[in-house]
C-alpha cells in the first residue's frame, strides 16, 4: 500500500513539474522596426531589405525585423527617430545627419573600405562617437565603393583654372555633397530624390550629382546626358540602431546581428562595384556623354577639403571637440 502511496505521489509530483514548466515564460523574441531612405525600386533599397532577411533568418528566436514601408518616415527625418526611438534600425546615409554628427564625414569622402577602416580602427570611432553623441550603435557601413559623378543636361564648360564653370547651373543639392557644390561656386537647391525628375522635367534644376549606379532606374538619364568626371567621394551608408534598443539585446543576439551586417558589409559592396562596371556601359552606349575635368586631382582634393572644412565648422560653432578629425581622415583616406 505504501510503495503504491510513493508512485502516486511521485508521479504527482512529476505532474506538477511538467504543468510547471508548461506555464513558465517563454522569453519572446525582439521585436524591431527598420524603416529606410530611397525609393523601392532603388538598388540600396533592395540591399536594405535583403540585410533585414538575412537579419530574419540568423536572428530567429533572438529578434525579428519588421521594414516599414518606403517614407513612412522621410528620408532626413530617419536619424532623429532613431536616436529618439521611434524606430530601431535604418541604413541611411552618414551625411543625412551630420549636421548633428559632423565626423561622419569621414565616411562620405573615404576612398577606403569597411573592411579596411574596421581593421585600423577607424570604424571603432566612429561607432564611438555614434554611441557619445547620438544615441545610436553604427553597426556597419554597406553598398560601399560607388562613387559619385556630376550629371548635366548640357554640356559643361570649364573656367580658366580648369575647373566647371557652373554660373549656369542649377544643381540638385543634398548633404553629401552641397559643401563641394558651394565651393564650386555653383546654385544649389534642396530636395529630396523623390522631387528631382520632376524639378529637372521644369527646368528647376537641370544638373544634380549621384552614383555611378541607379540613375537609369531614376530616370533622370532621359535629361541629364553630359557626366563629369572624375569621380569623387563614395555611398556613405550606414547600418544604423537605437543605442538602447541595442543594449536591451542579450549578448548573443548582439553578436548574431554584428556578424550578419559584417557580411553583408562584405557582401553588399563586391555586388555594387559589379554594377558599377555595367551601368557605365550602359550609359554611354545610351549616348551618355563623359567630359573630364582638366584639373582633376584639384577638384577631387577640393571635394575632400570642402567637406572636411564643413566638419570643422560645424565642431567648433557647436563647441564640440575637434580632437577626433585629423585622427579619421587618415584612417578613412588611404
Amino acid at each position: 500500500m505504501r510503495k503504491s502511496l510513493g508512485k502516486v505521489l511521485s508521479a504527482a509530483a512529476g505532474a506538477a513539474l511538467l504543468v510547471a514548466g508548461a506555464s513558465a515564460p517563454v522569453k519572446a523574441e525582439t521585436e524591431l522596426t527598420l524603416v529606410y531612405p530611397f525609393p523601392d525600386f532603388l538598388v540600396y533599397t533592395q540591399s536594405c531589405i535583403a540585410l533585414a532577411e538575412s537579419l530574419n533568418e540568423a536572428g530567429e528566436g533572438h529578434f525579428s525585423v519588421d521594414v516599414r514601408p518606403f517614407n513612412s518616415i522621410g528620408m532626413f527625418e530617419q536619424a532623429t527617430a532613431i536616436q529618439r526611438g521611434t524606430v530601431d534600425l535604418s541604413c541611411l546615409p552618414a551625411a543625412f545627419y551630420a549636421r548633428s554628427l559632423p565626423e561622419n564625414e569621414a565616411i562620405s569622402t573615404s576612398n577606403s573600405s569597411p573592411e579596411a577602416v574596421r581593421a585600423n580602427g577607424g570604424m571603432a570611432i566612429i561607432d564611438q562617437l555614434h554611441q557619445e553623441r547620438v544615441n545610436m550603435k553604427y553597426l556597419g557601413w554597406v553598398d560601399s565603393g560607388v562613387r559619385f559623378h556630376i550629371y548635366l543636361k548640357d554640356a559643361p564648360t570649364f573656367r580658366d583654372d580648369g575647373m566647371p564653370d557652373f554660373s549656369d547651373v542649377q544643381m540638385r543639392d543634398n548633404p553629401i555633397y552641397g559643401a563641394f557644390f558651394r565651393a564650386l561656386d555653383a546654385e544649389t537647391h534642396q530636395m529630396p530624390v523623390t522631387d528631382v525628375y520632376s524639378a529637372i522635367q521644369t527646368g528647376v534644376v537641370n544638373a544634380s550629382a549621384w552614383t555611378s549606379i541607379g540613375i537609369t532606374g531614376l530616370r533622370w538619364n532621359e535629361f541629364l546626358t553630359h557626366r563629369l568626371d572624375p569621380d569623387f567621394y563614395q555611398t556613405d551608408i550606414g547600418f544604423i540602431m537605437n543605442l538602447d534598443s541595442w543594449n536591451n539585446l542579450s549578448a548573443e543576439a548582439q553578436g548574431i546581428l554584428q556578424a550578419a551586417v559584417i557580411a553583408h558589409e562584405n557582401a553588399s559592396r563586391a555586388q555594387r562595384m559589379n554594377e558599377v562596371v555595367a551601368e557605365k556601359a550602359a550609359l554611354e552606349d545610351a549616348g551618355m556623354q563623359v567630359h573630364e575635368v582638366p584639373e582633376g586631382e584639384a577638384y577631387r582634393q577640393l571635394a575632400v577639403d570642402s567637406a572636411y572644412d564643413r566638419m570643422m565648422q560645424r565642431l567648433n560653432d557647436d563647441g564640440t571637440s575637434t580632437e577626433h578629425a585629423d585622427q579619421l581622415r587618415g584612417l578613412y583616406l588611404q
